[in-house]
């Protein structure tokens, strides 16, 4: 199968075709290492994906008055996510008109307007242009001058249950249709919170990895690599258990319980390339029912009922593609900077109306784990590495993401089940990615 690739992108982007990137048939569902590393494919991406999908730029929680506003991308694409005085969001490209100088640097703020630090050209919380600083002194703009109306608004915006999304095509179909089933990753994890809602809490954590942006969604929905990869957090689970708080961010006191507790329940390959992992059997309800928050489980099985409750305090993980994720009480999303270079932001929540001792604890739980004093994240981030620097070799082609191939389920609606450690949410973004790339 490699002899097809010796002249492969002669033509650069233009002459890219990304099909012969992913080799699917009954028995193979494999990926050519340049889909990580070529300069050509990731340029490709930029316009053929992140310029063509639904991408995560916030959440209301960060921008809840007039005024607010945070930054964040779209792929390269530097935005503004901002809320005007009428209470309307806007996602502005973060690009003055007059000679491209970024206009907010901050990561959150509140303003008036935005003005350019260049030549001073100041715009509205909408985008729109308010005034052209010296337009008729000495040397100014002749009095029919051609005046851009502003700021580029991104025109598709839209959000589900607080996260919002932002869309270059303005002929992307809605958001609904496109988040399909993945809904219920944030159905049931917003679920948790009596009110439905999370607010989040804090700064992020942010890192950089030596690796591509694909690494990191692949990841948080494997379900197989745990126990190899984080033997380290394992032993320490094993050894000291719940006595730093757990509250379900890593269930099981021993590598078996573990092994146990990860390979229950369901793994899936939803249309649009998002992915979920699924298990009702994680948590006993009987013993939260009668435990130290009895009280705030009661009322979330009278909001879920028996058979839903199951699930909301089950484990849960799911991407949102391109670059969302939701694992844990934490919202993470990357960016793609280049082929072997991404950035990573984690945002802890609160669930709004839960036990203040509940939402502590849960941030306790995933300070073992993540950020830099955690016992997990740092393995993750060596992986992603380490595969980039195996893939900066030519001997091999080929990625091999066949397991659980011959037992997923596919569904009327498109969607795929899959095993607990299948490789189905892995596929579900090639899927997704080839269909996307193929297009021009």
């Amino acid at each position: 199968m490699s002899a097809m690739f010796a002249k492969e992108h002669e033509g650069g982007e233009a002459g890219l075709d990304p099909s012969s990137l992913i080799w699917q048939d009954e028995r193979h569902f494999r990926v050519h290492t340049r889909a990580y590393t070529d300069q050509a494919v990731f340029d490709a991406e930029m316009a053929r994906v992140f310029s063509k999908v639904w991408v995560y730029v916030g959440h209301e929680s960060e921008i809840p008055n007039p005024g607010d506003f945070k930054t964040a991308y779209i792929g390269t694409q530097p935005v503004i996510v901002s809320r005007a005085d009428d209470g309307t969001v806007h996602v502005l490209v973060n690009r003055c008109v007059h000679r491209g100088a970024v206009i907010a640097r901050e990561t959150r703020g509140t303003v008036r307007d935005f003005t350019c630090p260049y030549h001073g050209w100041v715009f509205g919380l909408d985008g729109k242009l308010l005034a052209v600083s010296e337009r008729n002194d000495s040397g100014g703009y002749a009095p029919d001058f051609d005046a851009p109306e502003g700021l580029h608004r991104v025109p598709k915006v839209d959000a589900y249950r607080g996260l919002i999304f932002a869309n270059l095509d303005p002929d992307a179909v809605d958001l609904d249709t496109y988040l399909g089933r993945a809904k219920k990753t944030i159905d049931r994890k917003f679920g948790r919170s009596p009110a439905g809602r999370i607010a989040l809490r804090g700064k992020p954590f942010v890192m950089r990895y030596q690796g591509n942006w694909k690494f990191q969604i692949e990841n948080i929905v494997d379900a197989y690599h745990f126990l190899h990869t984080h033997k380290g957090f394992v032993a320490l689970q094993a050894k000291y258990g719940e006595s730093t708080g757990d509250y379900g961010a890593h269930k099981g006191g021993s590598a078996k319980a573990m092994r146990q507790i990860r390979f229950k329940g369901s793994s899936w390959a939803l249309r649009h390339g998002h992915a979920q992992l699924e298990n009702s059997g994680t948590a006993d309800p009987e013993a939260l029912l009668n435990g130290p928050h009895r009280a705030y489980y009661e009322a979330l099985r009278d909001i879920h009922g028996e058979e839903e409750f199951a699930f909301v305090v089950g484990r849960m993980s799911g991407t949102i593609f391109p670059n969302l994720g939701l694992i844990h009480q934490q919202i993470r999303t990357w960016r793609p900077i280049a082929p072997d270079l991404t950035e990573v932001t984690i945002y802890l929540y609160d669930l709004v109306d839960a036990p203040h001792e509940f939402n502590e604890g849960w941030m306790r739980s995933q300070e073992r784990f993540y950020g830099p004093a955690g016992h997990g994240m740092a393995d993750d981030v060596d992986i992603f590495a380490r595969n980039q620097q195996g893939l900066a070799g030519s001997a091999v082609d080929w990625l091999v993401l066949e397991r659980g191939l011959q037992t997923d389920e596919r569904l009327a609606s498109g969607d795929i089940k899959g095993l607990p450690a299948s490789e189905a949410p892995q596929r579900a973004l090639w899927l997704a990615w080839k269909q996307l790339m193929a297009r021009r």
